[in-house]
């Protein structure tokens, strides 16, 4: 049944991952300007960062994402096989875990190909935002999801055994 309370997880934990697509993740201030970047790449003025400084990352942010996306809707509708479900939430789990990496590694080796005197007077130059952040409770969904159908599994086989 897609009624069932894990779908609803599942189903919120989509949209937390879709959400990164609609948004600067990070902005890089660089000498009083601020660079904002989403998943595709920069939305502002990126020609101070050299061309092929980060470029390979942004197919792999955008990729890993939608990978976790497509997993977790795959899963949401596999509702009548509950040992696969479980399988989809664990690899949702582990690709969402390495978008957070990626999300917090990428942009400090992004910054670490720009000029150490290009920092602001903190002497910073990546700042993260707040939608960085919600792949932390996508993950948390996909693990009450997963546990949610563990229970079900568990009381469907119960019940198999008193017939």
């Amino acid at each position: 049944m897609i009624q069932r309370i894990q779908s609803v997880f599942l189903f919120l934990a989509m949209l937390l991952t879709a959400s990164l697509f609609f948004g600067p993740v990070v902005s890089f201030n660089v000498k009083g300007h601020e660079y904002p970047m989403n998943m595709s790449g920069f939305t502002g003025d990126g020609q101070i960062f050299n061309a092929t400084a980060g470029s390979y990352w942004f197919p792999i942010f955008t990729i890993v994402a939608a990978l976790v996306i497509v997993f977790l809707a795959v899963a949401l509708f596999s509702y009548k096989n509950r040992p696969r479900q479980i399988k989809l939430c664990a690899t949702a789990f582990f690709l969402n875990i390495i978008l957070l990496g990626l999300l917090f590694l990428g942009p400090d080796a992004i910054a670490s190909n720009i000029a150490p005197d290009m920092a602001d007077e903190a002497g910073r130059i990546v700042s993260y935002r707040w939608i960085c952040f919600l792949p932390f409770g996508s993950l948390i969904l996909t693990n009450m999801a997963s546990r949610a159908i563990k229970k079900d599994e568990a009381l469907v086989r119960s019940a198999d055994r008193l017939r």
